[in-house]
């Protein structure tokens, strides 16, 4: 994933770098429907899309800069990772805290057992030292229907400009799986360099 002019983040060779104004799933969903074996794996296949269409669109509305993602077959299941990079300004005069600028693009999980987050420190190289806050959240599907995800927002201060951030957010519905893809997810965020000027 590349923004001119302002960074570069590396995904593995496997994940499609989403077109944020015009994603097309067409091919995608016709290499997971080939090798589904029975009808319910395909409505599954086809349900895992209309997911990743709706993240991307809502990743889109709240500003996204750049994005990319994953679906894969894992045994008679899918598995479903989001990696995109939001930028945010924080108004002049205005004091927010890390929780709030993350709240800007999410909202924590409170029902059914998940919402607890956790704020950590990470080192990142060539960047520092800079706030990373996980947990689980519920994010907007539909007008109607929501679900619970794990979530990753690694917040990176801009260089020379105070009050702005890049915030590089992952987050997948494959709760079982949370340690795997936070794993997954450090590893991205650890490729993240600021272009050259």
């Amino acid at each position: 994933m590349t923004a001119p002019g302002s960074f570069t983040l590396q995904v593995p060779d496997s994940w499609l770098d989403y077109d944020l104004a015009n994603q097309d799933f067409a091919r995608q969903q016709q290499e997971l429907r080939a090798v589904m074996t029975t009808a319910e794996q395909r409505r599954t296949a086809d349900d895992a899309l209309r997911q990743a269409r709706r993240l991307l669109r809502t990743a889109r509305q709240r500003g996204a800069v750049s994005a990319a993602g994953m679906i894969a077959r894992d045994g008679d299941g899918l598995v479903m990772a989001f990696v995109a990079v939001f930028g945010v300004t924080v108004p002049a005069g205005a004091d927010l805290s890390l929780a709030e600028i993350a709240q800007q693009l999410s909202r924590p999980a409170g029902t059914d057992g998940y919402g607890d987050r956790t704020v950590t420190s990470v080192e990142l190289p060539e960047i520092g030292a800079v706030a990373r806050i996980t947990g689980t959240e519920i994010v907007p599907l539909t007008d109607e229907t929501s679900a619970v995800m794990i979530a990753m927002h690694t917040i990176i201060p801009m260089p020379e400009q105070p009050g702005s951030y890049l915030v590089v957010t992952g987050m997948s519905p494959n709760l079982p799986l949370a340690e795997a893809v936070y794993d997954i997810f450090d590893a991205i965020t650890g490729t993240f360099r600021f272009a050259a000027r």
